[in-house]
């Protein structure tokens, strides 16, 4: 078996797998259809998600699903049609509701989120990006009081895992963010977490120093995977490329070049888009989620990030940014944000039926790696996965119990 291990997927999560495969000595090559860094990892809301441990199939989920499937709100929208080909997804989804899973999950995602702030602040510093990485937390804001107090379960989890919060009545909100307008009648200040004012820089960045490490980037269109007597071969648009190990982080794609080697791997798109708008002039200090509203919005270098909820739709599906017109008048009734900027814009976000990424050896496909599905927490697990997954390549150690992640657990 060679030395050269081919990553297959050129957002944050491959280029950090790439990044740390090559800090071992492996010659490694990065492949993707487009440039580093401009897929889902282009456009997401930028936050490096301290605390955002909860995972989406939660107990409540029963009580919220009919007002959910009514594509009456703006936190799902959903394509009627693509239901009947989610039911595996949606089975598997269900049994994870049950309370002692959603706690057993939650503590899952905590032991990755807990170290992502600082493996990216490390990265950063080596890449030549800390100036658009900024620690000043993020909000978590209710408009209702009820809302706010029926959260004190998620404070509870909070609390069980270390998360540092603190809570802000409206005068210590407005305090703290002047540039809010008083409509919420309570936050929880996730103080712990950061923000990256550039998402796509930030991997460029990064693609960029695994180029200075000695890291190949190919751009192909990958059609199949398959094995070969030495390892495994990428066939591409660009012709064959082969390698002793292969990477599969190819967020919500990924789940399509698996299928003819016989691994079903339970993953979703859930689509999501973002709109840029001119910032107001009390500016904001750090991102916002609006709980009851449904988006996130977070100043960035180009202006004002909103983020939309999730769309449950195919890959190839038509755009439908139906939640951004939905969340732009409650997104105004919060901050003051000015024209938009530019059009709206669409990604792919990789969702497994319990929330936790997929990171290991793919059962019964020697030297076939997963690290995917991550979810909406890509961007803040990229550095954190890149280090565990060339761990595991190695055959080193880890001080991380991988169980939870392994690709294993969907047979």
């Amino acid at each position: 078996m060679t030395q050269h291990v081919l990553v297959l997927g050129a957002g944050i999560v491959g280029i950090c797998c790439a990044i740390e495969m090559r800090r071992r000595g492996l010659d490694v090559t990065l492949v993707d259809r487009r440039e580093p860094a401009r897929e889902t990892s282009y456009g997401n809301a930028g936050v490096l998600a301290g605390g955002s441990i909860f995972p989406e199939a939660s107990p409540d989920l029963w009580r919220q699903l009919p007002h959910l499937l009514l594509n009456r709100g703006a936190h799902v929208h959903v394509h009627y049609g693509y239901l009947p080909r989610m039911v595996p997804f949606l089975t598997r989804f269900l049994r994870n509701t049950r309370r002692a899973v959603y706690i057993r999950n939650a503590g899952a995602i905590h032991a990755l989120l807990d170290r992502a702030v600082d493996t990216h602040r490390v990265l950063a510093r080596e890449a030549g990006a800390s100036h658009l990485v900024r620690r000043r937390g993020w909000l978590k804001l209710y408009r209702s009081a009820k809302a706010f107090a029926a959260s004190d379960g998620d404070e509870q989890l909070l609390r069980d895992h270390g998360v540092d919060f603190t809570r802000l009545d409206p005068a210590a909100l407005a305090e703290l963010e002047p540039g809010l307008k008083p409509v919420f009648a309570g936050a929880r200040w996730i103080t712990g977490a950061a923000a990256v004012s550039d998402p796509g820089a930030l991997g460029t960045r990064y693609a960029d120093l695994f180029r200075a490490m000695g890291g190949s980037i190919r751009t192909a269109r990958i059609r199949a995977l398959r094995k070969t007597a030495d390892g495994w071969r990428a066939e591409s648009d660009a012709g064959p490329i082969d390698a002793g190990r292969a990477v599969v982080a190819l967020g919500a794609w990924s789940r399509a070049l698996l299928a003819p080697l016989g691994y079903r791997l339970p993953l979703i798109a859930e689509r999501g888009y973002h709109r840029h708008f001119e910032p107001p002039r009390t500016p904001l200090n750090r991102p916002i989620h609006d709980i009851e509203s449904g988006f996130v919005m977070a100043p960035m270098d180009k202006g004002y990030r909103l983020t939309s909820g999730v769309e449950w739709a195919p890959l190839d599906a038509t755009a439908t940014p139906v939640q951004l017109d939905r969340i732009l008048p409650r997104a105004r009734e919060a901050v003051a944000i000015g024209a938009p900027v530019g059009d709206s814009w669409l990604g792919n976000r990789p969702q497994t039926p319990d929330s936790l990424p997929v990171i290991g050896e793919v059962p019964g496909h020697r030297n076939l790696w997963l690290a995917t599905g991550h979810g909406h927490l890509g961007l803040s697990l990229g550095p954190v996965t890149g280090l565990l997954l060339a761990r595991a390549v190695q055959g080193e150690s880890s001080d991380i119990d991988l169980s939870p992640y392994s690709p294993a657990r969907f047979g």
